[in-house]
């Protein structure tokens, strides 16, 4: 719930090297030899420098790692890349499970996942997380080829808490800001008449670096001035680390690192990783980079930055700064502004609500001194309202962290989403366990969090939707639920969101309209003609005749005992109005099967046909090579559209082939093998027919989840067989 912005205290480094190593050096994969566990380890993680970079490593004593992603409220570009790191998570570590704050519920989203992917439900999702509907990891959720569990670890009354304090500082903001600006101004022009030049310039610099955390910039007028005035920096390992981390990254050479960058990734372009973490994991034998001058300083810089602490780095620079002091304060008077002065940057931050743990440790321990210097200000009231807000806020990170160590759902390794300074908090906490961490902040693209949404999403405002007072059509939809929905309620109703999702995507199919899904979404009522559904039920393939009674136009789901109930006939009848429209839609489907399925399907003589058929719509067949590449029918080498993966078998192929789980989120896709367990896809039975079945079922998203039902997909298999009988028989006569 914090509003603190993602803290900047790396931005020194440059990135330069980064920018050619981590953006993603991402390698297309085929599946690996069976049996060689070729994993660099979780530890060895490096997010690709598009969606975000890593802040911090620790290595403890504990066989679990936890990946701590920064939140960042109301901002599209960090959600994005938040969802990004999720699903990353899940292909590349096999990571299934993320922990969020704002929530106390768990799901994962199955009601909306099982939607088979397709540019409209892709259009929809990105619409509500763009518009700050759904957050990064229920976009994930939604989205990803396989199911990620989102596990809420908050407790409610904590959380109303807190959002109740925050709403009541709301209201002061404006109030706190006008006595800040004026106290400070007193501030500053006392300094300019206390403070000698130079003890000026430095505070001046020390000041935007306590507002910002701009190491980048504060770091070289630190070691400058410490240079000027004799303060020694021989004992202070985190400085000298971070000074020669800065030396070497300057040493680069962009164009020959280019280069070499370049002629290593081709040898490893087949595994899933960056650079970096082929690096990291040991994957590229030393020898090997012994020939790279640049990357051989590449793989010393990783070493160099493990080395850093941030917390450490952090202490180090208060002690070099009191050196400093010692140097350029010249009298009392100064001295006691500049702790004056510190003073107030730091009840600053707690009034702003922009502190960090570290910040609320000094103001316990300054808090005496701090309100009585407050006193006559009138901020003496609301420090002790934003006091109360961090106590709730440190409580809550008691919470999470009792969770994560103790809930078994969320044993092992497990991503956990939070703002920053309960990432702080955990950090600190983790450290003190032993506890394995990285931590990871989203690429933001330079721009900040909207403040203005966040701060109306949590005092309830922009969620009620407007009815239509008077429809002239028939409409679709229920009206909101009492009261208008809050961001906090949001995030904890994924329940809810997971019942929303698939209505306002069968809305969107409707209407074609995303605007009217998004309406619809937030409990709005939208109005679809009746000519419009005639039209969007035709290319569903859901128009069924009733009997004796014209034409039934079913608006919502297909009615599985229904149509198993209605008369032959009338089954038939629709099932060739689907099979007619599946021709005519434009999206594309997957079957998945295997070499040594297909090839025995292929050994009946219509199924070749069948085939061709298939792949002249355009249609992709995905096949695990579970034989050796000589015993593979001719037909199936040679047909253009049989896509071959280096997999044992179809389970392979579907969980651990991150070229065929890429190509899954772009086509919905059936499984054609006889057995096959689970529940998540629809699995055909490997007979011609299936040629047929998979494109009509994948691309009806009614369709698709009817045919999980065994007694409905062999009736739909039963007769979509005896109308392509009727067509041999027709044609051959």
């Amino acid at each position: 719930m914090d509003v603190m912005p993602v803290k900047r205290l790396f931005a020194v480094f440059s990135f330069l090297i980064i920018m050619f190593t981590a953006s993603p050096i991402l390698l297309k994969s085929e599946t690996p030899e069976a049996g060689v566990d070729i994993s660099p380890g979780l530890l060895n993680l490096a997010v690709p420098e598009k969606i975000g970079k890593v802040q911090e490593r620790f290595t403890g004593s504990s066989t679990r790692t936890i990946i701590q992603i920064q939140d960042v409220h109301a901002h599209a570009t960090a959600q994005q890349n938040i969802a990004a790191i999720l699903e990353r998570l899940r292909m590349v570590f096999g990571i299934e499970k993320a922990a969020l704050e704002g929530a106390w519920t768990s799901t994962s989203l199955p009601k909306s996942h099982t939607i088979p992917t397709s540019r409209e439900k892709q259009l929809l999702a990105g619409t509500l997380l763009d518009d700050d509907r759904i957050s990064g990891p229920v976009y994930a959720a939604i989205m990803s080829s396989k199911p990620i569990m989102l596990i809420g670890i908050e407790d409610k009354t904590f959380y109303e808490k807190n959002r109740t304090l925050f709403l009541t500082h709301l209201g002061k903001v404006k109030e706190i800001d006008g006595k800040l600006r004026t106290y400070e101004a007193s501030l500053k022009e006392s300094q300019k008449s206390t403070w000698g030049p130079e003890l000026l310039t430095f505070g001046n610099a020390f000041g935007k670096f306590r507002e910002i955390s701009d190491l980048g910039k504060f770091f070289p007028v630190l070691l400058k001035t410490a240079e000027t005035q004799n303060a020694g920096t021989s004992d202070l390992d985190q400085i000298t680390l971070l000074r020669s981390i800065m030396v070497l990254e300057k040493s680069f050479v962009k164009e020959r690192l280019e280069n070499e960058i370049e002629q290593i990734i081709k040898k490893y372009r087949d595994r899933p990783w960056t650079l970096e973490e082929l690096i990291r994991g040991g994957k590229i034998p030393p020898e090997e980079i012994g020939l790279y001058p640049e990357i051989k300083k590449l793989t010393l810089l990783y070493k160099m930055r493990d080395q850093l602490s941030l917390q450490n780095l952090t202490d180090q620079i208060g002690v070099l700064t009191s050196r400093i002091l010692e140097k350029l304060v010249k009298v009392s008077k100064e001295r006691a502004l500049w702790e004056r002065t510190e003073r107030f940057c730091l009840s600053k931050k707690i009034l702003l609500l922009q502190a960090t743990p570290a910040d609320l440790k000094a103001y316990k321990g300054e808090k005496t001194l701090l309100e009585s210097e407050l006193t006559g200000t009138g901020l003496s009231e609301t420090l002790a309202l934003s006091a109360d807000f961090y106590d709730t806020v440190e409580k809550r990170d008691e919470i999470f962290f009792d969770k994560i160590m103790n809930d078994p759902s969320l044993a092992g390794d497990v991503a956990i989403v939070t703002g920053g300074f309960h990432t702080d908090g955990l950090s600190q906490r983790f450290r003190a366990a032993g506890i394995s961490y990285i931590t990871i902040t989203p690429e933001l693209d330079g721009t900040a969090m909207n403040e203005k949404l966040y701060n109306a999403r949590m005092a309830d405002e922009g969620w009620e939707m407007a009815k239509d007072p008077q429809p002239k059509t028939s409409s679709v939809g229920r009206p909101p639920s009492s009261g208008s929905q809050t961001l906090s309620e949001l995030r904890n109703a994924i329940a809810w969101i997971d019942d929303r999702f698939p209505e306002s995507y069968e809305a969107l199919l409707q209407t074609r309209d995303v605007r009217e899904a998004k309406k619809f979404f937030l409990g709005g009522t939208i109005a679809v003609s009746r000519s419009a559904k005639i039209s969007y039920l035709s290319r569903e393939g859901r128009i069924v005749p009733e009997p004796k009674a014209g034409t039934a136009i079913n608006v919502s789901k297909l009615r599985v005992s229904e149509f198993m109930a209605r008369p032959r006939p009338e089954q038939l009848k629709a099932v060739r109005s689907w099979l007619a429209q599946g021709a005519e839609r434009r999206e594309k489907a997957m079957l998945v099967s295997s070499i040594s399925i297909l090839a025995r399907v292929l050994l009946e003589k219509e199924a070749v046909k069948l085939l061709e058929e298939a792949i002249s719509n355009g249609d992709t067949i995905a096949l695990a090579q579970d034989v050796p590449v000589t015993k593979t029918p001719e037909i199936l080498s040679l047909m253009r559209g049989v896509d071959r993966f280096e997999a044992t078998d179809i389970a392979m192929l579907v969980k651990k082939t991150p070229r065929f789980q890429r190509l899954a989120k772009k086509r919905p896709f059936a499984i054609m093998e006889n057995g096959h367990p689970g529940g998540t896809y629809v699995v055909l039975p490997e007979k011609p027919v299936s040629l047929v079945l998979f494109r009509i079922i994948t691309l009806n998203p009614s369709l698709y989840q009817a045919a999980k039902d065994p007694a409905f997909l062999a009736l739909l298999q039963d007769l979509v067989a005896e109308i392509l009988s009727q067509e041999i028989t027709r044609k051959s006569a």
